[in-house]
């Protein structure tokens, strides 16, 4: 898939307040989000209104999959561009994981999600509780129609966009 505009400014800070909102009507639980890589959505503004949450984030190993750690450990540059945790930071348990905001390069209004292909949310999302909300956060100009999808794939259950929250009926 071809590379997609960047969200502008504006764009940006509308889904920050859209997540802003559907976190803070919920009751605080350890909540997984990305760091984005550059002309990715950005949810630092969130972490950072939202200090009373518990904020977890992942680290993409050389091998094997997805580890979930604090959001606040110590970085370094992944060769993709993005931040993640060093190696050595604590690892956290999937199973604590309460909510988790899923980055994609699109969605459709089904909870069909298409990432970078490698797969790796995927596995971890299937390695969670059924009832812990994956939430899809993205602009509301990438969400399409239909999204093909595998076997493997792990739907989203609420899209959040610049538009506003949606839940995922299946």
């Amino acid at each position: 898939m071809r590379r997609r505009p960047a969200p502008t400014l504006g764009e940006a800070e509308e889904v920050c307040e859209q997540v802003l909102a559907w976190l803070g009507a919920r009751r605080p639980a350890p909540t997984l989000v990305w760091m984005a890589m550059p002309g990715e959505l950005d949810l630092s503004p969130v972490v950072e209104a939202l200090s009373e949450i518990e904020w977890l984030t992942t680290r993409t190993p050389s091998s094997g999959p997805l580890t979930v750690h604090p959001y606040h450990s110590q970085c370094e540059r992944h060769r993709f561009g993005f931040h993640q945790p060093v190696a050595w930071a604590p690892e956290i348990p999937p199973a604590r994981i309460g909510v988790v905001l899923a980055p994609g390069l699109t969605f459709d209004r089904q909870g069909g999600r298409l990432g970078w292909g490698m797969g790796y949310y995927d596995r971890l999302l299937a390695r969670l509780a059924h009832r812990v909300p994956r939430v899809g956060v993205t602009l509301d100009r990438l969400i399409t129609e239909s999204i093909p999808q595998e076997p493997h794939d792990i739907p989203v259950t609420h899209l959040i966009t610049d538009r506003g929250v949606t839940k995922i009926v299946v």
